[in-house]
């Protein structure tokens, strides 16, 4: 039995990947929790073991402590090309392991130029297109910014009488500091989102599909289709990518 596990920056996501390919009994944790977690568990039912890892080298041994003797834990890295997606990268492997492995999995859900988000502590964009005279995907670049907890942290911690606030409505023009706060933050990750989508449309002369996946995909999924309709929520993004990259290793 295949085991998927995506080690963000916050939170540690994994699941068992059967023969169907169909994802089993998804899990999540803090990563503050790993060791007391029941992924000691999963990791005893599993006979291969795949990790995206963007939260550093103490996590990563911390799983290791916790796995069964003689399991071989094996960390994802990008690649110049894998599963049908060229990974254009000015150094490939310094591409994150999440943003990497998503864009495997939305190459493989809808082939054509995608854009694709992974809403976490912070934000990735990335733009994904067609090689030209080919049926191969092409990454060609994204950017990060700060997630909506960063940015309403940010805000708190550097100024004298605005609290940090993770809750709130989204409104158009806001007449109250929470409020302020809350759309101001959104606005800044729609706009982002939107101005690439824009980009991406422009460079393939295509509609590009949007997909966004984590944490707070909801949250900005509900802003922005009052601007455009064709928004994708995808759960577990990154775990479908890894089980998708393990398939060509084998």
């Amino acid at each position: 039995m295949l085991l998927v596990i995506d080690i963000g920056n916050t939170r540690t996501k994994w699941a068992l990947a059967g023969d169907d390919g169909n994802l089993q009994n998804l899990q999540v944790c803090l990563n503050d929790d790993i060791a007391s977690s029941d992924l000691k568990r999963a990791l005893k039912s599993a006979k291969t073991v795949l990790i995206s890892n963007v939260a550093g080298e103490a996590i990563a041994e911390q799983i290791a402590q916790i796995a069964p003797q003689g399991l071989q834990l094996d960390f994802v890295t990008a690649q110049p090309q894998a599963c049908g997606v060229i990974n254009h990268y000015q150094q490939n492997q310094t591409l994150g392991t999440d943003r990497w492995a998503a864009l495997v999995a939305a190459w493989a859900m809808y082939r054509q130029p995608t854009i694709v988000v992974n809403a976490g502590t912070a934000i990735t964009i990335d733009a994904l297109a067609r090689e030209a005279g080919t049926k191969n995907g092409l990454f060609i670049g994204g950017t990060i910014m700060p997630g909506l907890r960063l940015m309403h942290e940010a805000l708190g911690n550097n100024t004298a009488q605005l609290k940090a606030v993770h809750e709130g409505a989204t409104v158009v023009f806001p007449t109250n500091t929470q409020d302020a706060v809350q759309s101001g933050c959104i606005n800044a990750i729609v706009g982002a989102i939107m101005l690439m989508l824009q980009q991406l449309e422009k460079h393939c002369a295509y509609l590009p599909k949007l997909i966004i996946s984590g944490g707070d995909a909801n949250r900005i999924a509900e802003t922005l289709k009052s601007h455009i309709k064709r928004v994708i929520i995808a759960e577990n993004l990154v775990l479908q990518g890894l089980q998708l990259l393990e398939k060509e290793r084998v």
